[in-house]
């Protein structure tokens, strides 16, 4: 601190306590924006994760007319892989999601697989989101 500042401070002229007390308030409303902002993006993160299965499921089952369990395994398989090469190279994921697609060109779901690997995408965003510090 300054000399000029403790000077102003003995005159009456400057509260240099209140301006340690301003400088704490900023702090506390800096760090409770931040925290607002992690809990936001979970929230988006956690929506996003819900509602893509949802609509993978619906999906699956109404326009596709797979069985629910067969639609439901993909969705829990999606999720797995997910979490579980989350650290992983950007190619591998792109490996992943052409096998994706060539096992849909195979089995005559294309379209469904293709969805399937969109949905592991969003869940990939997903993870990435959670990881974020705020």
């Amino acid at each position: 601190m300054s000399g000029l500042k403790r000077k102003e401070e003995e005159i009456g002229l400057v509260e240099l306590d209140a301006e340690k007390e301003d400088d704490g308030r900023k702090e506390r409303s800096a760090s409770k924006r931040a925290k607002d902002q992690k809990t936001k993006a979970e929230r988006m993160a956690l929506a996003a994760m819900i509602a893509g299965g949802l609509l993978l499921i619906f999906l699956g089952t109404i326009v596709f007319q797979i069985p629910l369990i067969t639609v439901g395994c993909v969705v829990v398989i999606e999720a797995v892989i997910a979490s579980a090469l989350n650290n992983s190279p950007f190619w591998l994921h792109i490996a992943i999601m052409t096998l994706q697609v060539i096992m849909g060109f195979f089995l005559k779901q294309i379209l469904f697989l293709i969805l399937a690997a969109a949905y592991y995408f969003l869940l990939l965003l997903s993870v990435k989101l959670l990881e974020v510090e705020g």
